[in-house]
């Protein structure tokens, strides 16, 4: 541990683990870039099969997991105070092996607040240390609407209310927390992307097929896949040679799958599964544009990585979606409108000549890279110690 650098401690409801790898995988891009400023240092605990802990160093980040094993009861009540046990005590073995391997933060991140802002709330107590909430859930979101029930709104106000500061990765996001009530002083500080990986091609071949790209968890409720499926399959009635390529796995993906085969796409879009890092940033290179008509959205990752490698987006006007899209890097349309969307499906397989990748590329790489978004953070923290 570097003594001169300031000490920041992690704590998230979400972050990749065993079981779920890329679970608040934005949440560990915003620690690895501040982890080249500043010392810091995560801990998360999460269920499983079986009990466990996991100390490692990654990215730069000293990093501790704590398993607990997962709580089967037919008694609800019984089930639940059983997790909330062995939760606490799984918090309670991560926070003393932080302490003794790191000493006590200088100021602590808490990453979504539900359910882990009760432990930012019992370390400000405990070890006198400030913490700053950073918020990426779209819960808060009337569409989502998850954002219910005494114990949760009580919880996030209390939250809200001892944390020194709030962090946003959108404007909407903190628009609609202010509306809620759970005033603070806020900031919006975007997520990272790896502009270094996430680049425009180098060689991408002029008389190849159209290629639309959708990426995200496939979930229906919020990302409305079948839309797109459905959109693209009334533009490729004037474009057969157009092709879309649909990015992510989940419960829904067979139905999609299926959904294809009923309309006679089958030949015409294609599932690529899960994919990150390095071969995500192979599909975007190449593809023509990128398609996000999502219900309700906060700012998603990989929206920015697509425009980082230079793709026009056609999105939705939803979350902060329409701060980042205009008439130079692509074309809005309103949620669920199926027409809209494939008209401007149409319209950006016309116009395929029209727009500039290295102007969308340097238009989003000076907000959403590494050095930009940590020394974003690093003031916020300054601010909060210097008070």
């Amino acid at each position: 541990m570097n003594e001169n650098k300031l000490r920041v401690l992690y704590i998230s409801s979400w972050y990749p683990n065993r079981v779920k790898p890329l679970l608040g995988i934005f949440v560990k891009r915003h620690a690895a870039a501040l982890a080249k400023k500043c010392s810091v240092g995560v801990i998360y605990v999460c269920s499983d099969e079986n009990e466990g802990i996991e100390e490692t160093t990654e990215d730069g980040i000293y990093t501790i997991r704590v398993y607990y094993k997962r709580v089967a009861s037919q008694v609800p009540f019984f089930a639940q105070w059983r997790k909330y046990k062995e939760y606490s005590r799984a918090w309670e073995k991560a926070i003393n092996l932080y302490k003794q391997r790191q000493g006590i933060p200088d100021i602590i991140s808490c990453n979504v607040v539900m359910p882990v802002a009760l432990i930012a709330l019992r370390l400000k107590k405990k070890w006198n240390v400030p913490f700053t909430i950073t918020e990426h859930w779209t819960g808060y979101f009337p569409e989502d609407g998850r954002y219910k029930g005494l114990f949760m709104k009580s919880l996030a106000g209390r939250a809200v209310k001892n944390a020194s500061a709030v962090i946003t990765v959108s404007n909407a996001l903190k628009t609609k927390m202010q509306q809620l009530g759970l005033a603070n002083t806020y900031h919006v500080i975007s997520n990272v992307v790896d502009i270094k990986m996430f680049d425009v091609a180098a060689n991408k071949l002029s008389d190849r097929p159209f290629r639309f790209i959708h990426v995200s968890s496939l979930d229906e409720e919020q990302k409305n896949v079948s839309g797109i499926i459905r959109a693209f399959g009334e533009s490729h009635k004037m474009y057969p040679t157009a092709r879309l390529t649909i990015v992510g796995s989940g419960e829904e993906k067979r139905a999609l799958e299926k959904l294809t085969e009923i309309l006679d796409l089958k030949n015409q879009v294609e599932f690529a599964g899960q994919k990150t890092g390095i071969e995500l940033a192979g599909l975007f290179q190449q593809a023509d544009a990128f398609v996000l008509f999502s219900n309700y959205e906060n700012l998603p990752c990989v929206m920015l990585e697509a425009m980082s490698c230079g793709l026009p987006v056609i999105g939705t006007k939803v979350g902060d979606v329409p701060e980042y899209i205009n008439t130079s890097n692509g074309l809005l349309v309103d949620s669920h409108n199926e027409k809209q969307l494939c008209s401007a499906m149409t319209e950006m397989i016309q116009n395929k000549g029209k727009y500039d990748a290295s102007e969308i590329r340097k238009a989003i790489v000076g907000k959403v890279n590494e050095d930009a978004v940590a020394e974003a953070f690093l003031q916020v923290y300054k601010s909060v110690l210097n008070k």
